[in-house]
């Protein structure tokens, strides 16, 4: 029990996360000496960190969601690139659309933090289609 009363192990406390941390030892480290295990992580998405590579592994690995933020003003060189182009005819989409799309097919949780609601409602259909798989490659070869 914590000290403040609250108990974990019989529902007083959900699923604890962690957020900026970008440093994978350091994660393990958490991890492995950590009682209650971090469930989620959050962090920014962007070329600077590798786009978390290693730390996305990790999370895959002992089942941790992944939460990308910062995702879209990170990462305007990735949305401006030809094959989002390419990809936005195809799909009538934006690259936005396509991007956050590619996310959640492979497990990332994109945060988006509009307070446009046509933003909101195209954040929201993403999931009225799936990119193939030679289209996530694309877009991988991106990143």
């Amino acid at each position: 029990m914590a000290s403040n009363g609250v108990d974990y192990d019989n529902g007083g406390v959900k699923p604890l996360g962690i957020s900026n941390c970008y440093d994978l030892k350091q994660l393990q480290l958490l991890y492995s000496n950590a009682t209650i295990k971090p469930a989620i992580i959050q962090n920014r998405f962007y070329a600077r960190t590798g786009y978390d590579k290693s730390i996305r592994a990790f999370c895959k690995q002992q089942h941790i969601i992944y939460q990308s933020f910062w995702t879209l003003t990170g990462n305007p060189d990735v949305l401006a690139h030809d094959t989002f182009s390419k990809l936005a005819i195809k799909y009538q989409k934006s690259a936005a659309q396509l991007f956050f799309r590619y996310l959640t097919q492979i497990d990332i949780i994109p945060l988006t933090g509009t307070t446009s609601k046509t933003h909101m409602r195209e954040d929201l259909s993403i999931f009225d289609f799936e990119l193939t798989v030679d289209d996530c490659a694309a877009i991988e070869q991106i990143l």
